[in-house]
């Protein structure tokens, strides 16, 4: 594209001054070329100039056509293939590495479809800064699961040696472990209490459903919506008056709230924050809310150098002001990466209205190297048609991305009458993969929904074996020996080389007090279930197995043609 893009286009993107006209632009092109071109205009990068003569060869070289997917070190990627999983983590195409390598004018973002490689990105940006930084400052390293500080930490250090001297300049945390540090520093001392929060609320709702009956229509859609009502649309907002509640446009909550309603859940949530207050007790979003209140009264003495941000459709709007506050503002300050099309939470931000302009400094990826191209299909013909916030203006819709050139087994759906059944024949798949594909017990993982009855059946049926381990913070669960096993969200930000998904029942993704849902809340709470199974399902990457017991398979896996996946039922 920089080798061709006709100088009178670009010349009009820079004189445009209607926004309407350049709108009308990013509608007419595709994203990743509209984006493209945006930067060059802006000047963010210079356009290379190559001799026609070296144009021809490359074209000549790689044929065209579908061949234009290969690799410049095709056998570079082959060894990352046939590796170990550290060695394919940190696999580097020719077009991400020239994202790693380039200077920002300011904040920039990466977005791709799943499996493109934006953690990857992520990991070699993080030694890059830390290079450039050379001593002076600290880039923070910054992701939302708590498995994959230290993950990214053993990927560092595979990558540069654990004594190299940049990484002691990257500081690998999630969210709330930096909130945690910075409050303690300050004097502070959060502590959260599960049992405690939910019976504030219980408390909150039952003072104030007296004041306002309206709250019992709202509790009955559901107990955790009041509960994510003050999470994600007051707290992960930092809305801190009533009037600005009234005001808060709610996208991403599905159900619109009136004033009368909103007016009762203020009063829930006041009651609710004073019942933390006296017990002592804060919630995961108090973190975050009083690092910011500290930070903006001057408690931060240094500011950092720079901040790499992974899976930021996770983090809140009031966290972004946070990070925001955490970096100086400058040239390489922010990298951020994430997909809306793995949102799980409620909730969603523009990244424009909270002070980031990342405007001529977007990078699409559109190519997947996860996954093979027959797990990619099969998860994506499960999204067709959604629409998403992918923290722009506007919602996208899901498109199909570029497949891989990686090709394998067609996906199975297994079914069985009792969930005994369904164990007893995923050993048996394990037992024939090492046998005759020679994979190890390492290769493997279990992905459920919810951790009953699966997590203590794995045990049961793997233990003598297989040495089975569940996911947990220290990066050797993930890397070391074993099958693995961990809920939906927990592998969120991994892979394995053959994921089995269990319990993928209809009904298991609407938990039981979540029944009463209907509407557009109901269509909100599923969206982001499916966007679950999507995640779960581009775990894998060379083998695909999902299973069910006592029921239907999920709704989600309807309309899936044969040919995507292959269904057995076992009786």
């Amino acid at each position: 594209l920089d080798m061709c893009v006709p100088q009178d286009l670009l010349q009009n993107i820079r004189l445009l001054d209607d926004v309407n006209q350049l709108a009308l632009i990013e509608r007419l092109l595709p994203e990743d070329v509209f984006d493209r071109l945006l930067t060059i205009a802006l000047g963010e990068v210079e356009r290379p100039h190559v001799a026609d003569r070296a144009l021809r060869e490359s074209l000549e070289k790689h044929g065209g056509g579908d061949d234009l997917h290969l690799f410049v070190r095709s056998e570079e990627f082959r060894r990352a293939i046939q590796g170990d999983m550290e060695n394919w983590m940190l696999f580097l195409a020719p077009n991400q590495r020239e994202i790693v390598t380039r200077s920002y004018r300011g904040p920039a973002r990466i977005k791709g479809v799943v499996g493109s490689g934006k953690t990857v990105v992520a990991i070699h940006r993080a030694r890059r800064l830390a290079q450039q930084i050379g001593g002076e400052g600290t880039v923070l390293f910054l992701t939302y699961g708590n498995r994959l500080p230290q993950v990214n930490r053993h990927l560092l250090e595979r990558l540069a040696s654990p004594d190299a001297p940049e990484l002691a300049a990257i500081q690998c945390v999630t969210v709330h472990q930096w909130c945690g540090r910075f409050l303690r520093e300050n004097g502070l001392a959060p502590n959260v209490d599960v049992e405690a929060l939910e019976g504030a609320m219980r408390q909150a709702f039952g003072e104030c459903s007296r004041q306002f009956p309206r709250l019992t229509a709202l509790w009955g859609r559901g107990s955790s919506f009041l509960t994510d009502e003050i999470k994600y649309a007051i707290k992960g907002r930092a809305i801190d008056s009533l009037e600005r509640y009234l005001r808060l446009e709610r996208s991403g909550r599905g159900t619109a709230l009136g004033e009368a309603e909103r007016k009762a859940v203020w009063a829930v949530y006041e009651t609710y924050q004073k019942q933390l207050d006296t017990l002592g007790v804060w919630d995961w979003e108090d973190f975050v809310l009083r690092a910011l209140q500290l930070v903006k009264q001057g408690a931060l003495h240094r500011q950092y150098q720079a901040a790499v941000v992974d899976e930021i459709q996770d983090l809140t709007e009031a966290t972004m002001h946070l990070l925001r506050g955490l970096v100086r503002s400058g040239p390489n300050d922010l990298f951020l990466v994430g997909d809306g099309l793995q949102r799980l939470f409620p909730g969603g931000y523009v990244l424009s209205r909270v002070g980031i302009d990342i405007i001529g400094r977007g990078h699409l990826l559109r190519r997947n190297y996860r996954n093979t191209q027959e797990i990619l299909r099969a998860a994506f013909a499960m999204m067709e048609g959604v629409r998403f916030n992918d923290l722009d203006d506007e919602a996208a819709v899901v498109e199909e991305p570029e497949y891989s050139p990686r090709s394998g087994p067609v996906p199975e759906l297994h079914g069985f009458g009792e969930v005994e059944a369904e164990m007893t024949w995923i050993r048996s798949e394990i037992e024939r993969l090492v046998a005759d594909e020679h994979y190890g017990p390492g290769d493997f993982a279990i992905l459920y929904r919810f951790r009953q009855p699966y997590r203590k059946l794995i045990q049961r049926h793997l233990q003598d074996k297989y040495a089975p381990v569940e996911l947990a913070k220290d990066a050797e669960t993930y890397f070391g020996p074993g099958v693995k096993h961990s809920t939906f969200d927990s592998s969120k930000g991994l892979e394995f080389k053959v994921v089995f998904l269990v319990g993928v029942a209809d009904g298991k993704f609407v938990p039981r007090d979540d029944w009463g849902l209907e509407g557009a809340e109901l269509a909100d709470h599923l969206s982001r279930e499916r966007s679950r199974l999507f995640v779960a399902m581009t775990r894998a990457r060379d083998r695909l197995y999902l299973s069910y017991s006592r029921g239907q398979p999920s709704r989600f896996l309807a309309n899936l043609p044969g040919d995507y996946l292959v269904s057995t039922w076992h009786g």
